[in-house]
């Protein structure tokens, strides 16, 4: 009976494990799913050759879902002479990641009504100086985190990296704006990080 019992936790615990492996990559595809259709129409005028409407361009580049996939699919198509400069930004990009990594359907499922830089917070990591941007953001009406303004963050970015690349990630715990302020935030999340990589 003893193994028996251990056996079944044993499952339980695997069998946990993954659903959550595999539940991540399910609400990755879940939420390309959503932002790729805005895009088709576009990398279909690059792939025959026609130069998209500069306002198609803004469009995209304005919501920080699309911002993102729009700079590779120009940089695929050798056109990144239409994303427009405002939008190449340090904060543009951790805006976009941010609200990227919102809308997977194991965070907060959906990307917020408002977001609004709090402020950036430099930290040294690993010897690098990384700044770290905090935004506050609201969900829209109706959404479970309320409507509050909430912290989340987008960092590390690093002097000389290029435009959308790197190694900067997003993350929100939901805290309260006002409650929590963005350098308890920005701690946090760097000794989080330390503590999953055995640093």
């Amino acid at each position: 009976m003893f193994w028996y019992i251990i056996g079944a936790i044993a499952a339980v615990i695997i069998g946990f494990i993954w659903w959550r492996y595999t539940s991540v990559a399910r609400g990755a595809r879940q939420r390309d799913e959503k932002i790729l259709p805005l895009l088709d129409p576009l990398g279909e005028k690059l792939a025959a050759g026609k130069t998209p409407a500069r306002d198609e361009i803004e469009s995209l580049a304005k919501n920080p879902a699309t911002r993102s996939f729009l700079y590779e699919i120009l940089k695929h198509f050798e056109r990144l002479d239409l994303f427009p400069a405002e939008y190449r930004s340090e904060i543009a990009q951790a805006e976009a990641k941010l609200v990227y990594w919102m809308m997977h359907p194991n965070e907060l499922q959906d990307a917020p009504h408002e977001t609004e830089l709090a402020e950036t917070i430099t930290r040294q990591v690993e010897g690098e100086s990384c700044r770290f941007h905090v935004f506050r953001y609201r969900m829209p009406n109706g959404h479970w985190a309320g409507d509050d303004w909430l912290l989340g963050l987008a960092g590390p970015f690093i002097d000389n990296n290029p435009p959308y690349s790197g190694v900067a990630g997003a993350f929100s715990r939901c805290d309260k704006y006002g409650e929590v302020q963005p350098a308890e935030l920005v701690d946090w999340f760097i000794g989080m990080a330390r503590r999953k990589s055995g640093a």
